[in-house]
């Protein structure tokens, strides 16, 4: 796993926007816009400070980079920061510097210029408490801010931000001799002398930063007397005060270097046309409400293509690298009770849909490493084994005697094409596969059936080795047929068996009727108007999403397309992520369903199932060209009755394509069960069969390990089913065989046995 270390070390989720990027200050505008749309404008002010030093200054004289970097400029204008910024200091209230009882620092400091650059640097170094003295060899402070400002402009902004700091100023004292200077104690000088000032030899040393030792002495230059305009030099003041306490604290010297540029990656589907605001306060600044309307004119830029466009990110709410480190420790090996395993859930949650990686401008690989996290957590038995028993189960019954089907054309041994439908098409309603495969026999006769679980379960579920064997099996059958190309109707599956059996030659069902001219019924659906919905395993599948709009057409149906900005795709099905964070399902089957008010057209049996399941009124596009439920009024099958389906769908095809009867179809439950809509509807939740309803109640009959209320009749059992334990609270009816069904739940602790029993000794 920690090869994934180097690939997660080039996310961009602490790259700053561009316009912090063009600040000399690295100012959080974020931040700042956050506090304007509340109209905050004192703690807004007080983060100004922070970062600016002297923000009357600043706002007074910047000439505004941040708005030359803004991606807003070429759309419309940029964000007016500068304005907000003075719209600030107008609004604020409460300037006053708070006074903080700090012990002094030891360390003695001297800086040489009472300019910008010089007191911004004296305010840093004298706020946390060192003794600092200002050498100024004029009779006033602010160097060349005279001839650009008001007097009354900076020095009341220099008055304001010191006044509850102490330093020492030396006015009419020029500093001829440095190191005489560094000889009277001091652990660091900064020279900032102003444009032509005097340099002492730091500028003419080659291929060096200005800074060098005397003695025990650090001496840094900066501001304009390296070259830098004015606000650039109080950006260096700054910046030096910084690299100074590191050298104090330290004793190492190195002089600040700019950072790398950033990367940030904009979302540019939220660059909608948006005109500046105009200012009409009487001092020229925004009002309350035009600070609020032009803030929110940024777009937040941010490298947050994670968090947009995948699921996984947005829902649990966590940075890629924040994942990176709990996938790793939850992919350790570990025996002990209390060990964290803080990824369990994402682990098994995420859908695999590819479009984290997809859509990462650094090509991180996140959906790799929950896929490998899966195989390494299976190989240490960590995961719960809850998570995935149902789709086990329903897998191993899709290629079971009951429901799986591999055969040739009839008349045949072998055959040139094979239909793969999938395992949950025939099981949501069996005439789903039955209709579509008359129809391809009827265009090449020489067309087989595959009827069975691509296997994709058992790799969700990181079983490297029962993965390996299903698909082994899958391409013995394959080849059992002649080596046919797959006429595939569920995408996920076309996926699964591309990427691990890429010998086997795959096309769309879809495109396949499309290109044959598929006559449409002569039927048609009283809704006439849907939003298409491609899965996400169709995602880059653009001759397959053609075809499946060129059948709707030719159904007579007006298609609308779902917005670009979501290029999803996924439902929420895949992974297990209904059993191991149902919450996280519901959640992106939401997010999907409120991409279009009109009703869905799907050509995924499970994206039908999830938006259904969630009240999204969703087609499948055979419902439309096999008139299989005209009036969308199908109800969505329980899980009991899914594997029904599939037995029914086999008898069928097996008596109506090959004239034969099935042989073994399963045992018929010994008892009649009695259930609501609600409890139905639960135990569906809960991924119960009845079968395992009846197990329990069998148990409780045989072994009498059962409570009884008698006061509303109700017997309440239990009994473990694979990894879970399953209770029914239940009741019996006239025929002893008929039990009405009044409660149902899972979970996942054992119960440990004992002998005796309301008194008398059972069997464990």
């Amino acid at each position: 796993m920690h090869k994934y270390y180097e690939q997660f070390e080039t996310c961009r989720e602490h790259h700053i926007p561009f316009c912090s990027d063009a600040c000399p200050f690295h100012l959080d505008f974020l931040d700042i816009q956050q506090k304007l749309t509340q109209n905050k404008y004192n703690t807004a002010y007080k983060a100004l400070r922070n970062a600016l030093v002297f923000p009357e200054i600043v706002a007074a004289l910047c000439p505004a980079y941040c708005e030359k970097s803004c991606v807003r400029k070429d759309i419309d204008a940029p964000v007016r920061i500068n304005l907000l910024e003075k719209t600030i200091l107008s609004k604020a209230t409460r300037k006053k510097p708070n006074e903080y009882n700090v012990p002094a620092k030891k360390g003695r400091i001297a800086v040489i210029g009472a300019g910008l650059s010089g007191m911004g640097f004296a305010f840093r170094l004298a706020s946390k408490k060192y003794d600092v003295t200002v050498y100024e060899k004029e009779g006033q402070i602010g160097g060349h801010l005279s001839i650009l400002l008001p007097e009354e402009v900076y020095l009341e902004d220099f008055k304001l931000q010191f006044q509850f700091e102490e330093y020492t100023l030396k006015l009419n004292s020029e500093v001829e001799d440095i190191e005489e200077l560094a000889k009277e104690g001091y652990d660091v000088i900064y020279v900032a002398t102003g444009k032509g000032g005097k340099d002492f030899g730091l500028l003419d040393m080659e291929n060096a930063q200005p800074c060098k030792m005397l003695g025990d002495t650090a001496v840094f230059a900066g501001g304009s007397l390296c070259g830098k305009d004015t606000i650039h030099a109080l950006a260096d003041g700054i910046n030096v005060a910084r690299a100074s306490e590191v050298f104090l604290k330290t004793r190492t010297l190195e002089y600040p270097v700019p950072e790398a540029p950033s990367k940030v990656v904009a979302n540019e589907d939220l660059l909608v046309k948006t005109p500046a605001i105009p200012a009409t306060d009487a001092d020229g600044t925004f009002t309350d409400e035009e600070a609020v309307s032009e803030a929110a004119r940024c777009i937040r830029c941010q490298c947050d293509a994670c968090r947009t466009n995948c699921d996984l990110v947005g829902f649990f709410d966590k940075w890629p690298r924040t994942m990176r480190d709990e996938i790793i420790i939850t992919s350790k090996p570990s025996k002990s009770l209390v060990h964290k395993n803080p990824a369990m859930r994402y682990i098994n949650a995420c859908t695999q849909c590819d479009l984290f990686s997809e859509t990462c401008p650094s090509n991180i690989d996140l959906c790799d490493m929950v896929k490998n996290a899966r195989y390494k957590i299976h190989t240490l038995d960590k995961t719960p084994g809850a998570f995935r028993q149902y789709f086990l189960r329903d897998m191993e019954f899709a290629n079971g005697e009951f429901a799986a089907i591999s055969k040739a054309a009839p008349g045949r041994e072998k055959s040139a094409f094979a239909y793969f439908p999938g395992c949950n098409l025939g099981a949501l309603h069996p005439g789903y596969v039955y209709e579509s495969y008359k129809w391809l026999l009827a265009k090449e006769p020489d067309t087989g059936l595959l009827l069975k679980c691509c296997s994709v379960p058992v790799d969700w579920n990181g079983e490297e080795e029962r993965h390996l064997e299903e698909i082994k099996k899958l391409k013995q059958d394959w080849e059992g047929l002649g080596k046919p190309m797959l006429v595939m109707a569920c995408m996920t599956c076309r996926k699964h068996i591309r990427q691990y059996l890429p010998e086997i030659p795959t096309v769309s069902l879809y495109e396949v009727m499309a290109e044959s001219g598929f006559e449409k019924n002569t039927r048609t659906m009283k809704q006439k108007t849907f939003a298409i919905f491609d899965p996400c395993s169709a995602r880059n599948e653009k001759n397959v999403q053609s075809a499946v709009r060129a059948l709707a057409a030719s159904a007579d149906l007006s298609i609308e397309e779902l917005p670009k900005n979501d290029r999803h795709g996924c439902c929420g099905f895949g992974g297990m992520g209904e059993i191991a964070a149902p919450a996280f399902t519901d959640y992106v089957a939401k997010k999907r369903s409120q991409l279009s008010d009109d009703p869905y057209l799907v050509y995924c049996s499970n994206c039908r199932d999830i938006f259904r399941d969630r009240g999204k009124e969703a087609v499948h596009i055979l419902d439309v060209l096999f008139d299989i439920d005209p009036k969308n009024h199908m109800r969505q099958p329980t899980v009991t009755e899914r594997r029904q389906n599939r037995v029914v769908l086999k008898e069928r095809l097996l008596r109506e394509i090959w004239g034969e009867e099935m042989k073994n179809k399963p045992e018929e439950s010994p008892y009649r069960l009695i259930l609501s809509d609600d409890i139905r509807q639960k135990a569906d939740k809960l991924k119960l069969l009845d079968e395992d309803i009846c197990d329990v109640i069998r148990h409780s009959e045989e072994t009498g390990r059962r409570t009884f209320d008698p006061e509303t009749g109700h017997y309440k059992a239990y009994k473990e089913i694979g990894h879970i334990t399953c209770w029914v609270e239940y009741g019996s009816m006239d025929n002893s065989a008929e039990y009405e069904i009044f409660n149902v739940y899972t979970h996942r602790m054992r119960i440990e046995l004992e002998a005796v029993f309301n008194g008398k000794k059972v069997d464990l």
